[in-house]
């Protein structure tokens, strides 16, 4: 038993390094002649392997064989848009209970005794907006204004990557008396802020007011490890040049002040993307727009980096090798629950 469970483990340590490698657009093509049979669909599996740097020992490589055939098929199943080839991501021989347990986050209950200010954008819904806003393609003094797609691994702390994504584009934007861009530290909320729970969940405005209190360390000096030991190590790790005035939360079901929000800068969300019954859709997103099932209660956290005339696109905690190199686009008229909570952002000051 002990063995076996020290195998899952490795091959949940592989995936997580392969995620941190140097990435390529997520989706691996396939068509229906390589289903047609077992050597066919080996050669599937050895190019997958080698397009994400998945190396496995050969009992486990054919034991994930059987599961790597049952999404290729699976996915080929859907309707595709027109002209375009079904992918497969690095989650391709990862089994459904497999992806429950070890990438799914876990968001925690709001506390509604967060000293955050009231929206101050948006007036009263009826000023004009841009019909599209992209912060993926902008650049602050001359450096992207978002940070780099990053992975969560098998812990549950997408709401410290949102909130750290909040933070690193809003402190490019804030402008020049900064420093070079710097990546702030996940590992330090999920260790130190003491109103989440580590791995087992937290929320992008509980962790907006621990750096309000404490400041935040750069991922250089504070590393992430997926691991929350209870052991905050903010005492002794170099604070990163950041200023935070405070932070803003915008009210539930409020689409216009979700999008005047993300004109000035990226905004931490919560969305609904899995249910308890079916999660393969999220699982298996390598791309385009979603069109997958969603859930009932928030159990997800993004950041929203823009929008178009029609979607969303949020940036995920998940590597460059899933969805649209790490983002998800999402149809406006079917959020996910995305609007159910509102969102929350920083205010940053100038260096």
């Amino acid at each position: 038993m002990v063995m076996k469970q020290l195998a899952a483990l490795a091959g949940v340590v592989a995936l997580a390094l392969a995620l941190l490698e140097p990435a390529a657009a997520a989706g691996l093509k396939f068509s229906s002649n390589d289903l047609k049979s077992e050597k066919l669909l080996w050669r599937l599996y050895e190019r997958w392997g080698k397009r994400y740097n998945v190396a496995r020992k050969p009992a486990e490589k054919l034991r994930r064989f059987a599961t790597f055939n049952e999404t290729a098929h699976r996915v080929a199943s859907r309707v595709q848009v027109a002209g375009q080839a079904p992918g497969l991501n690095i989650f391709a021989d990862v089994t459904n209970e497999e992806f429950s347990r070890n990438f799914l986050c876990h968001m925690t209950t709001e506390q509604r005794n967060l000293t955050a200010r009231p929206p101050r954008r948006g007036g009263n819904g009826t000023l004009p907006l841009p019909v599209s806003v992209n912060w993926r393609n902008k650049t602050c003094e001359g450096q992207p204004c978002l940070g780099p797609v990053k992975f969560m691994g098998s812990c549950g702390s997408c709401w410290a990557f949102a909130a750290t994504g909040a933070l690193e584009s809003h402190r490019a934007i804030a402008g020049a008396n900064y420093d070079d861009p710097v990546l702030l530290s996940e590992q330090e909320l999920v260790d130190c802020d003491p109103r989440s729970k580590g791995c087992k969940g937290g929320l992008a405005v509980n962790a907006f007011q621990y750096v309000m209190k404490n400041g935040l360390a750069t991922s250089t000096s504070y590393p992430y490890t997926g691991v929350g030991n209870g052991t905050c190590h903010a005492n002794t790790t170099t604070r990163a040049s950041l200023i935070m005035r405070g932070f803003e939360r915008l009210p539930p079901h409020d689409k216009f002040q979700l999008l005047s929000a993300v004109t000035y800068g990226p905004v931490a969300v919560s969305i609904a993307v899995t249910t308890q019954d079916d999660i393969t859709d999220f699982m298996d997103y390598d791309g385009g727009m979603y069109r997958g099932k969603c859930g009932t209660t928030c159990n997800h956290a993004m950041l929203l980096v823009g929008y178009g005339a029609d979607y969303y696109i949020l940036k995920n905690s998940y590597g460059r090798y899933w969805g649209d190199e790490g983002y998800l686009f999402l149809p406006r008229d079917r959020n996910c629950g995305m609007l159910n909570r509102g969102g929350s952002y920083p205010l940053m000051g100038q260096a």
